[in-house]
């Protein structure tokens, strides 16, 4: 392959699970905030009312948060102060096991690459000191899903007590949305965020949804003022453009999906079937494999502890996806990974 130095002078951040640019219609609203957004204390009330209307419930139902982590953080703040243990798939989105370590509580961790919600794993893994069962659907780093059946039958078989959290940060990019029966559950909480699909990751924008009074105690359980005036007047008016958005990237991302993960079986490499905006694979060596990709500028993220895991976030892109397969092409050559 004969490479481009100005394609290339610009390093390709595919390691984040972040939107390369933010849709066009940003730049107007951004230009557009008003500059009493500065001087005064922000008020989420107006955000999440437009939320709830998305959702067809209640105000009292959504807590606006700083992004996904802040969600998560007030959770296990509130569901693990008499009850230290989080049940959750190993690996998983690092920031589960954080901030159980910071509250002083400790992670159950089931291990497996095979589903996010093995149900049965699960159950046998519940005893006295559990507080949280932790989904992520689609799950990070595989972008396996747990089907709305399957997440029902987990809340529906937890003890008194015990609280289920479904963090569906990616599920725009899937085949099926769930939130809207799990919003059923009073021992459900559901995280969802502005920062993958929306492609707002900057702005520091998540929520949480769930029964009125478990929402109260996550809005106790944090700052009373979690997220900047500029980035709540921003995410309101992306919201009032909904799909215009979202729409593009999701569907670009999804085409992109189908192909990375043709090709890099097609060369040996062995792909999950993921219904995110990444593609997680197994490789000979993905520590060889991404030093290579970082000679070409590209960056994705490997796993020090799983030397045989590479994930390669999907840009939503042409020009960028394209970058991306001819880098695999000279650092994935098929006859390194033939059986």
């Amino acid at each position: 392959m004969v490479r481009d130095p100005a394609i290339e002078r610009e390093t390709l951040r595919l390691d984040h699970n972040e939107r390369l640019r933010p849709a066009p219609e940003m730049s107007d609203i951004l230009r557009a905030v008003p500059v009493d957004r500065l001087n005064r204390y922000p008020e989420t009330a107006t955000l999440e009312g437009k939320l709830a209307r998305t959702w067809a419930i209640d105000p009292e139902r959504v807590l606006v948060t700083a992004g996904g982590d802040d969600g998560i953080d007030r959770v296990q703040r509130v569901c693990l102060a008499k009850r230290p243990e989080v049940v959750t798939v190993s690996p998983t989105f690092e920031m589960i096991p954080f901030f159980a370590r910071l509250r002083g509580g400790r992670t159950v961790d089931i291990e497996t690459l095979d589903h996010p919600a093995p149900i049965g794993r699960i159950a046998s893994c519940i005893g006295p000191d559990t507080g949280l069962v932790a989904v992520v659907s689609p799950h990070n780093p595989t972008g396996l899903v747990a089907s709305t059946e399957r997440l029902l039958a987990i809340a529906d078989s937890l003890p008194s007590g015990v609280v289920l959290l479904v963090d569906l940060a990616y599920v725009e990019f899937a085949d099926h949305d769930p939130t809207a029966a799990l919003l059923e559950r009073e021992n459900t909480f559901v995280l969802r965020t502005l920062s993958k699909a929306w492609g707002l990751a900057g702005l520091r924008v998540g929520y949480v949804l769930g029964g009125p009074s478990g929402i109260r105690r996550l809005r106790e359980a944090g700052a009373p003022f979690p997220i900047a005036g500029p980035s709540l007047w921003v995410a309101e008016r992306a919201l009032d453009l909904g799909d215009r958005i979202t729409e593009p990237y999701v569907s670009a991302v999804r085409r992109e999906r189908v192909e990375l993960i043709r090709f890099l079986a097609e060369r040996g490499a062995r792909p999950f079937p993921s219904q995110a905006n990444f593609v997680l694979a197994r490789v000979a060596d993905a520590r060889r494999m991404q030093s290579c990709l970082e000679d070409y500028g590209i960056r994705v993220r490997a796993y020090p502890a799983r030397n045989e895991l590479l994930r390669f976030s999907l840009p939503g892109d042409g020009a960028s996806f394209a970058r991306l397969v001819d880098g695999l092409a000279d650092c994935l050559p098929r006859e390194e990974n033939e059986t």
